[in-house]
């Protein structure tokens, strides 16, 4: 039986209702629907720990239950115990019209005796949440029923998301949870834990944006989400905060924007086969000639998600559905190889993919490497890069760390460009150390964009001609550096899209 069926019990009736923050509410069901009931005529009150059902009555005042005759809705997720105060609710018989999805949360011994149904008790256990947000005992109160500030923005997050990803966000779970500390949060996917923060006394984060005129009492913090330095203050100094120029963030939004940040960089562990079964059944309804197009050809549901899955792990939207599904369409009775596959579809996407990086003059801004340095990229084995070449390849990062750090200061987003063999690996090599590098082909670059290369990165940067000498001690062989592009199926589809160019 789902929690909807039970409560559906209580409709016409009195009942109190516990939630988190120890608020009770008392008034008429007046309706359940798919994730929350409404109440009429109700009240609320401040509970304590150890304040017995007993005493529910008294904490109404001397009007009654019905003293404000106002309504309320209460998502089931809030709910923490609820309680019919009719006597004879167990001759009320179960409505089977009302269905939820829900898993149960902790009800009172009166409905514990409820008919059975045919499901097996272990069956919810076996259920995975998709999405939950796990609060602090200090943090509760933000997941408030008469708070609808983190729901809303949750809400937009969805939209957000959506609009700038192509994915649709499952519905978030808000729950407390013991393990954590009083001040502590946590983002899990599936049940796993993917992301966690922690807000600092006052639970008002006040940054300096380089315009505050003045000094301000509290304690040096770091944002949660971005790890910038910052200044936790109550919320009775946020006016005055703001005053002196800092940007003030309150603890809701604090939340949400790791949130938003963390479903961003782990979409691609958010995406489904279900998920890619739903946008297929869209593409249908919006056009129906090229899903028959679609069905007509090899391509799997599992290869789609393989795909759809690799680009947003790279942090590449895949709103653009349509034209996705189109390439693989094209290409996949000749080529069933997931790398060969993304490397063809981000051609197709190549003015979405460069759009970020554009200027006001039409000029792609982009860190190079020299081919002399790509050269031993390509070569490069696994094991090479476990033991051989390690020393240069953390050169590579520092040096690119340097790079990134002069150009966000002049606030120039760049990305990496290089051929388009090289690009797969070196963003596999790179993306642990960078989450949000953008790694790019030279064939992904559309025709007639200009490149502006902010910097060239040489072997000699990097030390990786001294590693090559050491390693291949034959002169012949020591002394030939020579760029000779690999012959691969990547390379040989990506001649016919762009002409190969080198930096200037």
């Amino acid at each position: 039986m789902d929690y909807a069926s039970i409560l559906a019990r209580y409709i016409g009736r009195d009942v109190y209702v516990s939630t988190f923050g120890h608020v009770r509410l008392r008034g008429e069901l007046a309706a359940v629907y798919e994730d929350c009931v409404r109440l009429i005529n109700a009240s609320t009150s401040q509970e304590s720990e150890d304040s017995p059902w007993s005493s529910s009555v008294s904490d109404f005042g001397e009007d009654g239950p019905h003293a404000d005759g106002s309504e309320a809705l209460v998502h089931f997720h809030h709910i923490v115990a609820i309680r019919c105060a009719d006597d004879d609710l167990m001759d009320v018989p179960v409505l089977p019209e009302f269905h939820a999805d829900l898993p149960v949360p902790i009800v009172e011994s009166e409905i514990a005796s409820a008919p059975e149904s045919s499901q097996e008790p272990w069956d919810a256990f076996l259920e995975v949440d998709r999405l939950t947000l796990e609060l602090g005992q200090k943090l509760v109160k933000l997941a408030h029923p008469e708070s609808t500030d983190i729901m809303q923005r949750t809400s937009a997050i969805r939209c957000h998301l959506a609009d700038s990803m192509g994915i649709v966000i499952p519905r978030l779970r808000l729950r407390d949870s013991l393990d954590l500390g009083d001040q502590e949060y946590r983002i899990l996917i599936d049940q796993y834990e993917v992301a966690r923060g922690r807000l600092g006394p006052g639970q008002y984060l006040a940054l300096d944006m380089g315009t505050s005129s003045g000094t301000l009492q509290g304690v040096r913090g770091t944002d949660p989400t971005f790890g910038g330095p910052g200044i936790w203050i109550t919320s009775d100094q946020q006016q005055e905060a703001e005053q002196l120029g800092y940007l003030v963030i309150d603890p809701s939004m604090l939340v949400i924007t790791h949130l938003q940040e963390t479903l961003r960089r782990q979409a691609h562990e958010i995406l489904t086969l279900g998920d890619v079964r739903e946008m297929l059944e869209r593409l249908r309804d919006r056009s129906p000639g090229e899903f028959d197009e679609v069905r007509s050809s090899p391509m799997t549901v599992s290869l789609l998600h393989a795909v759809l899955r690799r680009l947003l792990e790279e942090g590449e939207s895949i709103k653009n559905f349509s034209r996705i599904v189109e390439i693989l369409a094209l290409h996949g009775h000749r080529n069933q190889e997931i790398e060969s596959l993304v490397a063809m579809v981000r051609v197709r996407l190549g003015r979405q993919l460069v759009q970020r990086y554009i200027d006001t003059d039409g000029k792609v801004h982009a860190i190079g490497i020299d081919r002399d340095l790509e050269a031993p990229l390509l070569q490069m084995t696994d094991e090479d890069a476990g033991r051989h070449v390690r020393g240069w390849m953390e050169r590579l990062v520092e040096v690119l760390r340097e790079a990134f750090q002069r150009l966000d200061d002049q606030q120039r987003p760049v990305a990496v460009i290089v051929s388009s063999d090289l690009r797969n690996r070196l963003w596999q090599i790179l993306s642990p150390h960078f989450p949000q590098i953008s790694v790019l082909g030279l064939a992904e670059i559309p025709r007639g964009t200009e490149i502006y290369w902010q910097m060239i990165v040489s072997p000699e940067e990097v030390g990786a001609l001294e590693t090559a000498v050491k390693r291949n001690p034959h002169p012949a062989v020591a002394k030939d550096t020579t760029y000779r592009p690999s012959k691969s199926k990547i390379s040989e589809h990506m001649a016919e899209e762009l002409p190969p160019r080198r930096p200037r």
